[in-house]
Formats: structure tokens, sequence, C-alpha cells
């Protein structure tokens, strides 16, 4: 094609036809721009095709995560909210607002002990490989859906860091509390938690499992719903 470009224009130069020979290299300069112009598109193209598979691997890693979160939820509400209720069940007088359901209740309040009340509680932590992995390596402007990135970010940047710090002081107070009442919680002068009469003591718990129904509804509850919705906006926009 090039041989064949050049045989016209040596013929056109030979002819000393020069008015002709400038429309022709006008011509050919145009012919070459348009070559240009569509090689950069295609290659536009594909580097777009390739940030939109980048976008889905993404999208698809961050909803495999959520997806677990919302497991691990799932598996750890009961453990939590059972101690909250089973609190209100032996004091009544806590009145603080719970949203708690499908706990298994109990007939009287003697049937809650110390343990019941001050099991091990597991923490719940969200899984942040895919989000870092995609920071890490600067591809977050790949997710072009402002609001559904807005919505993720949010989710690992203040849900998932607020989770641990709510964690860590209901951890310090339970320890503290320990420390505090030592010599109750040891030697047990009462046979139920039920018959407690110190009133410091039912003050501090008040308070203390306020928190703890403060970290249910925030930890729980919220990021349950939170997680959902993200979910939702991911699913509709891997079938764009």
């Amino acid at each position: 094609m090039i041989k064949f470009f050049r045989n016209i224009r040596k013929d056109l130069m030979e002819k000393n036809k020069t008015g002709k020979y400038l429309k022709y290299a006008i011509g050919e300069i145009v012919l070459v721009v348009i070559g240009i112009l569509i090689a950069l598109s295609i290659n536009n193209w594909n580097e777009a095709q390739k940030d939109k598979m980048k976008a889905t691997n993404i999208l698809e890693a961050i909803r495999s995560d959520m997806v677990k979160d919302l497991d691990r939820i799932e598996e750890l509400k009961p453990f939590w909210g059972e101690e909250i209720l089973y609190f209100k069940k032996v004091f009544p007088a806590y009145n603080y607002p719970i949203d708690i359901d499908n706990i298994v209740d109990i007939d009287t309040p003697s049937q809650v002990d110390y343990f019941t009340l001050f099991d091990y509680d597991a923490p719940f932590r969200s899984n942040t490989s895919a989000f870092d992995a995609m920071i890490a390596d600067g591809n977050s402007n790949l997710i072009t859906n402002d609001s559904l990135f807005s919505n993720i970010q949010k989710f690992y940047t203040f849900n998932a860091p607020t989770n641990e710090n709510l964690f860590e002081i209901l951890r310090q107070r339970s320890s503290d509390l320990n420390y505090k009442y030592a010599h109750i919680i040891t030697y047990k002068p009462y046979k139920n938690i039920s018959d407690l009469t110190d009133e410091y003591l039912i003050a501090d718990l008040n308070i203390y499992f306020r928190s703890k129904n403060f970290y249910y509804w925030r930890t729980f509850i919220i990021n349950q719903k939170s997680l959902t919705d993200i979910i939702a906006q991911i699913d509709k926009e891997l079938e764009q």
C-alpha cells in the first residue's frame, strides 16, 4: 500500500503536476491522520475493555468478602443478642431499647448464671482483603459508579474500623468490671445473678450492657443492612 502511494507521488512529480500533487499530498495526510485516529480508537477501546474486566474482578472479590461478612454476622448475632436479652430478663429495670430477634428465651431469671452473661464474645472483623488490594494497586478509579464506590469506601474506612474500636472499648470495660468486682465474681456470695444486691455493681452492669447493646446494634444491625444494600448495588452494576 505504501509502495502504491509512493509510485503515484513519483508519477505526479515527474509530470510536473504541482496542483494535483498538493491535493494528493493533503489527501495522503488526511488518510494517515484517519488511520492514526482509528488505531487510537481501537487501542482506547481495548484499554477500556481491560479496565472493565479489572473492575468486574474487583467488584466480585469485594462482593465475596461482604457475603462472608454477612455469614459471620449471622453466626455471631445470637451469642451477643442472648446475653443482652438475658440481662434484661434478670434486671427488668434495664429499659434500654433492644432490637433482638431469633433468640431462645428463658422462663425464669434464675436460669441465667454468670457465664451466660459473660461468656467469651468473639469480635466481628470485616474481610477487607479485596478492598485493601484495590487501594494498594491504585485501582479505585476503575469503579466508575460514584455512589457505589462511596458506599464501599465508607464501609471499609468507617464501619469496619468503628467495629474494631467499639469492641476494644467494650473489652476494656469488661476487664475493668472483672477487676473492680473480682471479690464478688470469684467468691460469688449469691446463688444466682438475680440475687445480686450490690447497687454499684448493678449500676455498672447496666452501663456495661448499654455499651454492649450499642455494639450489637452498630456492628450487627447497621452493618447487616449496609452490606445487604452494597451487595445489591454491586449485583446491579455487574449486570450492566
